[in-house]
C-alpha cells in the first residue's frame, strides 16, 4: 500500500464531514434557499483548502441540494412552484405505493413500529419541537417504506429525503398533520389498504396546497427567483 492511501482516507473523511456540516444547515434552514455558498470563506470557516469544499458542493449538487449558476457562483438550491409540484407528484406515486404495499407485507413489529412513530411525532406537534417534529415525520415514513419490501421503492423516496425535509420546514402550521400520521398508522394495523392509500393520498395533497400556497405569496412579493 502507497502512503496515498492514509491521505486520501482523511481527505474523505473531511470532505464527509463539510458535506454533513452544510447539508444540516441547509437542512435546519440556517442556510436558507438563495444562500450564495462561497468556498474560499467556507474553507476558512472549516480551517481547510478550498479542494475538499468544492468537492462536498458538487455531492450537494448532485443531491440537488445546491446549484451552480454560470457566472454568478453556487447557491443553497431555490424552491420554485413548479418543483414542488414536480416533487409532490412524485411523492404521492412513491408514498401511497409503498403504503399500500406496507399493508399487505409489512411485519406486525414493523408497524407497531409505525404506530409508536406516529405518536411521538404528534407528541411533538403539541410540544411545538420543530427538530424532534421533524425527526420523527421523516421517521414515519421511512419506516413505511421499509415495510414495503421493496428496496428500490424505499431507496428513491430515501434519496429524495432531504429535498422533502427542505419542503416540510416551510409547512409547519399544520397541527393536524400528527393525527393524519395516527390515522394511517391505524389503518396500517387495521391492513386496510384502501383506507391507508387514500389517507396518505390526502395527507400528501394536503401538505402540497399549503406550501403551493406559501411559494405563491412569496413570488408575488418578489422573495423567490434567481
Amino acid at each position: 500500500m502507497t502512503d496515498a492511501a492514509p491521505h486520501m482516507l482523511g481527505q474523505s473523511t473531511l470532505v464527509e464531514r463539510i458535506y454533513q456540516s452544510i447539508r444540516d444547515q441547509m437542512l435546519s434552514l440556517k442556510l436558507p434557499p438563495g444562500t450564495r455558498l462561497k468556498d474560499t470563506e467556507l474553507a476558512a470557516a472549516f480551517g481547510t483548502s478550498n479542494t475538499p469544499v468544492r468537492e462536498a458542493l458538487r455531492r450537494l449538487e448532485t443531491a440537488a441540494l445546491v446549484e451552480t449558476i454560470p457566472r454568478r457562483g453556487t447557491f443553497v438550491k431555490r424552491l420554485s412552484r413548479s418543483d414542488v409540484q414536480g416533487l409532490y407528484e412524485v411523492r404521492e406515486a412513491l408514498e401511497v405505493l409503498a403504503v399500500r404495499l406496507a399493508v399487505e407485507r409489512a411485519s406486525d413489529v414493523l408497524l407497531q413500529q409505525v404506530a409508536e412513530t406516529a405518536e411521538l411525532h404528534l407528541s411533538t406537534v403539541k410540544k411545538g419541537n420543530i427538530g424532534e417534529y421533524l425527526k420523527y415525520d421523516r421517521r414515519f415514513h421511512e419506516l413505511i417504506a421499509e415495510g414495503s419490501d421493496n428496496s428500490v421503492l424505499a431507496s428513491m423516496l430515501f434519496r429524495l429525503g432531504d429535498r422533502f425535509h427542505v419542503v416540510r420546514r416551510m409547512d409547519l402550521e399544520d397541527s393536524m398533520s400528527g393525527q393524519e400520521h395516527s390515522d394511517i398508522a391505524a389503518a396500517l394495523l387495521d391492513r386496510d389498504g384502501k383506507e391507508a392509500t387514500r389517507l396518505m393520498k390526502n395527507h400528501i395533497r394536503v401538505h402540497r396546497d399549503r406550501v403551493l400556497d406559501i411559494l405563491g405569496q412569496k413570488e408575488a412579493n418578489g422573495d423567490i427567483g434567481n
